[in-house]
């Protein structure tokens, strides 16, 4: 009987052990091809591993199926991406979405896969490279009076960047702006209990702070919630550092005018002709553009502002 039983310990560990090695070997080829910048293989067995009943939980598949579709978006002119009927339509998206499950899947992970680490700390150049895209195209929308939109960009962007309440906070915004008051007060009180003076705001989000609570103090004073204007207003005063243009109602608006004039950028980038913001446009309205391009214009236009000032 006691043989029987260290036999099938030892079997029991072999298993472990060749299916360990298996897996390892998949992650490991995953990350060789992000490395050799073939993200469209890297995309392409990554969801297929999804599929796959062992690979399925673990969360590195996410993660570099998420930075695939990223560095995808970033070159529509080398991959089929942006248009409404390309093989892959909405790959900021998609990133995004795979990126909200690599992080469902830390806690999980460690039951199937006692080896593993948690991996987000060492990753937040990649979520903070999606804050920065996601913030750049919300503030775009909302400059360009389309409040839903941006809200939905910011939503997209939180669950993906659950650390950053900055775009939680822009979500709240864009909620109440398009007349969904019920999920911008939550979103908005939920950002004002993780935003303090002590808060260490991403690089990518900083500059917009100052001026996402200058606007939730003024709504929250209007709806009579005193307590969380005078947070919120004392919050203005903390971070107004990172960018004090952003309380300057002048040159707010000749920022937001630039933006109007070239909203062609959000147009090629973002919307489609279906869209109902495009119903009544009389030119076709495509998506061209990647997100190396649209972070380059954007730069290019504050740099127009600012030297304009």
């Amino acid at each position: 009987m006691k043989n029987l039983l260290l036999l099938s310990l030892t079997i029991i560990l072999s298993f472990n052990f060749t299916f360990s090695q298996k897996v390892e070997k998949k992650l490991e080829d995953l990350n060789f091809l992000l490395i050799d910048e073939k993200y469209e293989d890297v995309v392409y067995k990554g969801e297929n591993y999804m599929q796959n009943e062992d690979l399925k939980r673990h969360p590195l598949v996410y993660l570099y199926t998420a930075k695939g579709y990223y560095e995808m978006s970033k070159q529509p002119g080398k991959f089929d991406v942006g248009e409404k009927d390309s093989k892959y339509p909405k790959p900021l998206k998609t990133a995004e979405k795979h990126l909200y499950k690599y992080i469902k899947q830390q806690d999980k992970a460690k039951k199937y896969f006692p080896d593993y680490e948690g991996t987000i700390e060492e990753n937040m150049d990649f979520f903070e490279a999606i804050a920065d895209t996601a913030n750049k195209l919300g503030q775009l929308l909302y400059a360009m009076e389309q409040p839903r939109k941006s809200a939905s960009e910011y939503k997209n962007a939180f669950r993906a960047v659950p650390m950053d309440p900055i775009l939680q906070l822009w979500q709240g915004i864009g909620e109440v702006e398009s007349k969904n008051s019920v999920e911008g007060d939550k979103n908005i009180l939920a950002a004002l209990e993780s935003i303090d003076e002590n808060f260490k705001p991403f690089e990518a989000t900083k500059g917009v702070i100052a001026h996402g609570m200058q606007i939730v103090e003024e709504y929250l004073r209007s709806k009579g919630d005193n307590t969380n204007a005078d947070k919120a207003k004392k919050l203005i005063e903390v971070y107004k550092q990172y960018d004090p243009d952003e309380l300057d109602k002048q040159k707010k608006e000749e920022r937001k005018k630039k933006m109007k004039a070239d909203d062609k950028i959000l147009r090629k980038f973002y919307s489609d002709e279906d869209d109902e913001d495009n119903i009544n446009k009389k030119k076709k309205i495509t998506i061209d553009k990647g997100v190396e391009d649209i972070d380059k214009e954007l730069d290019e236009l504050e740099k127009e502002v600012e030297d304009n000032k």
